[in-house]
């Protein structure tokens, strides 16, 4: 990327939904109304592709080409494929969901937790969470998981904010170890390539994985990660969506920029401080 970007965020007009526990928008989907392209919902700058009452999180591609979308309220597992104005519920009432990874044979893979007092990663199936662990081998409790990604290596990774360290887990046999100790508030976690990115409250790491250790690559905090042409794209309250060891891009419109998905050039965010979630064109920065 250059050294000056400028992002072009755009609205694509979809369907509205008060999504609550129960309901499935796919099931009464012609009782809903599509929003005007004109609607910014009382923000000045919302340029956004979906809303949802529930509030987005956590995003995912699924083998189809769908966005999964976790929620923060609820429980819910959403597939929607961009451009569509319906999506599928796929869960619901999964407590306290947090995140989820796509396995290598189409599994998925989540991670919960119970008001950050206690946490398990485990496999989506059958309506439900089968818990795989929710401790290390030596005893340390998971508190609070917050984003789950597949390593190279098949293993898990399971970045835990309260604990302050990422899991790593065998989803074969469950043994799980603590890495990196003493991250501050861990909350994303990107690989590009063999390299391990992680989003803290401390800034943007390096991690060596799997050795046990990490080199910063950037002070600002971050709340979501992505992997754009090289690049590795982080976002924050205060910088909004910007590149590691870079330039601020923009999306002024977002309260607080959080999980992230890429493609066929646009970056999906959610916004964790609202009900949105919103598009880059990456083509056009």
């Amino acid at each position: 990327m250059s050294a000056v970007l400028r992002p072009c965020l755009f609205l694509l007009a979809l369907a509205a939904c008060d999504l609550r526990p129960g309901d499935s928008h796919a099931d009464s989907a012609a009782d809903s109304q599509p929003l005007d392209s004109g609607e910014t919902q009382e923000q000045p700058d919302s340029e956004w592709v979906l809303y949802l009452e529930d509030q987005p999180a956590d995003l995912a591609w699924n083998t189809d080409g769908e966005l999964l979308i976790t929620t923060q309220y609820g429980g819910y597992l959403l597939s929607w494929q961009p451009g569509d104005d319906d999506w599928e519920v796929l869960y619901r009432g999964i407590s306290g969901l947090q995140a989820v990874a796509l396995g290598s044979e189409g599994e998925l893979w989540a991670c919960t937790s119970d008001g950050g007092m206690e946490g398990a990663v485990g496999r989506l199936q059958d309506g439900e969470l089968q818990e795989l662990a929710t401790q290390a081998d030596d005893g340390t409790l998971f508190r609070y998981p917050v984003d789950v990604a597949l390593a190279p290596d098949g293993m898990l990774l399971v970045a835990d904010r309260t604990v302050g360290a990422i899991f790593r887990t065998d989803p074969a046999t469950g043994s799980t170890t603590a890495l990196y100790p003493g991250v501050d508030s861990p909350r994303a976690l990107a690989f590009s390539g063999d390299e391990l990115y992680l989003a803290a409250a401390d800034g943007i790491h390096l991690l060596a994985y799997p050795a046990a250790t990490a080199a910063q690559q950037d002070t600002r905090q971050g709340w979501g990660l992505a992997v754009h042409e090289g690049s590795v794209l982080a976002g924050n309250d205060d910088d909004k969506i910007f590149t590691v060891g870079g330039e601020v891009l923009g999306g002024q419109a977002l309260g607080r920029p959080g999980s992230m998905a890429i493609a066929d050039q646009l970056l999906y965010v959610s916004d964790l401080a609202g009900s949105y979630l919103y598009a880059v064109n990456l083509a056009e920065l």
